[in-house]
């Protein structure tokens, strides 16, 4: 199977049972997969899969005191994904095949929370159709359950939530649109002027909101992920860099010898015909796992160029690096570059790291040369940690910092909006009146 090949033709058409297999499966963690595997093979008598040693080695090691259980034994029965909670409402939809398609796409690119990131445009150049169609398709995941989903925004999120309350009315909606930011950081009075709204309701909807759940997709979220196993190790070799595939992650699957010989055994027609089947889904995993397999080969050793720097000197000289040009170097979609990061781990001589934590955006400095948002997180990290605590730097003072010090030019909002990325609080929030 090409790895491009779900994002031509073929979505234009409703999604197999085995293309949605194969693109789950490129996003599956090493634990996913193993997973997978274990139900697959409960289901399919024509599949061996042995346990990972990665598994077994780190079981006995932390518990060496207790009866030993492998980790097959230790996983709970598979709860429904996020995924497969909105397929199999999508699937009760009165669609055509193109709008079926979007549907399916959009959901697809959503994260672990429940909110989509990639901008329609984007979804749409993707997936072959007008931006329109994407925006319906969008809706009508919003429409769905878990309340919430699809947003972009947390914003939008709630105001999803809130919509299927009976909260929801035009001066809910002109304060959650208008007025979000006054609303999170609590100026009842100036909101209570500018919207003609009593300050006892607006406390009856913060502790309204309070009740809502800002990551919808959170219930569905695997709860077994115990610890972080490196897919790739990184290693200095002789002052080159060099990338080995973690071999304790390779999944150990076979056919069942016994079953294969009923296979030239026709004389029962119905059971030559059950296991013809099994061995053609088996077949299909193989050939799924291989292009998994091979996908992040290429994605690991095209990093290993971009970002030798950083293996070699550490994560401040991360260069800037976007999905997209990645793309183009292993010659396979965006999105197919975003699917095969997540859930995904480096190990470096600087520690570990995730597969999407190597890609930044750039921007500009003043010399004509470039550094990475990550860099200038890193950067306002430092500054917040180091200012007066009884008199913060505010976001535009952080931005004249940044200019005037380490040249790198970014507006006020971009501050706030890096900002708030970091979990960091804004300045009037940060101050101290007695220092600690």
């Amino acid at each position: 199977m090409e790895i491009g090949l779900f994002q031509q033709q073929s979505l234009k058409l409703t999604m197999s049972k085995e293309l949605s297999q194969a693109i789950s499966l490129l996003q599956y963690s090493s634990m996913d997969i193993v997973a997978f595997l274990h139900e697959q093979a409960l289901q399919n008598p024509l599949i061996d899969f042995s346990e990972l040693p990665v598994y077994t080695s780190h079981n006995q090691k932390n518990h060496a005191t207790s009866d030993s259980t492998d980790y097959m034994s230790s996983i709970p029965a598979p709860k429904e994904t996020l995924y497969e909670h909105l397929m199999n409402q999508s699937a009760l939809l009165k669609l055509d095949e193109c709008e079926q398609a979007a549907v399916e796409f959009v959901i697809h690119s959503l994260d672990d929370a429940g909110y989509l990131h990639d901008e329609l445009i984007i979804l749409a150049n993707q997936l072959g159709q007008g931006q329109e169609q994407v925006e319906k398709a969008l809706q009508l995941v919003q429409q769905m359950d878990p309340a919430g989903v699809g947003a972009r925004s947390l914003q939008e999120c709630l105001m999803l939530q809130l919509k299927r309350s009976n909260q929801w009315t035009e001066k809910v909606e002109q304060i959650l649109t208008h007025h979000f930011e006054e609303f999170a950081y609590k100026k009842w009075m100036k909101i209570s002027k500018l919207c003609q709204i009593s300050l006892e309701a607006l406390q009856q909807l913060h502790e309204q909101i309070k009740k809502l759940n800002p990551r919808p997709g959170s219930f569905y979220m695997k709860s077994n992920e115990r610890f972080i196993v490196p897919d790739f190790i990184v290693k200095i070799e002789d002052g080159n860099v060099v990338a080995y595939a973690n071999e304790d992650l390779e999944p150990r699957l076979s056919v069942n010898e016994q079953y294969k010989l009923q296979l030239k055994n026709r004389q029962n027609q119905e059971m030559f015909s059950y296991l013809q089947e099994k061995y053609r889904e088996f077949q299909w995993i193989m050939k799924s796992l291989h292009t998994r397999k091979d996908t992040l080969n290429a994605l690991m050793n095209t990093l290993l160029v971009e970002q030798e720097a950083f293996f070699k000197k550490g994560p401040s000289y991360l260069k800037p690096l976007t999905m997209k040009e990645v793309a183009e170097q292993t010659s396979v979609h965006e999105s197919t570059i975003s699917r095969a990061t997540r859930h995904k781990y480096i190990q470096t001589p600087f520690g570990t790291f995730s597969m999407k934590s190597f890609f930044s955006t750039s921007i500009q400095l003043g010399n004509n040369e470039a550094t990475s948002t990550t860099h200038v997180k890193e950067l306002l990290k430092k500054l917040v940690s180091e200012e007066n605590k009884q008199r913060p730097l505010s976001d535009q003072q952080l931005a004249n910092v940044l200019q005037s010090n380490y040249n790198v030019t970014i507006s006020r909002r971009t501050v706030a909006k890096y900002r708030d990325q970091l979990n960091v609080l804004p300045s009037s929030q940060r101050k101290l009146f007695v220092t600690q």
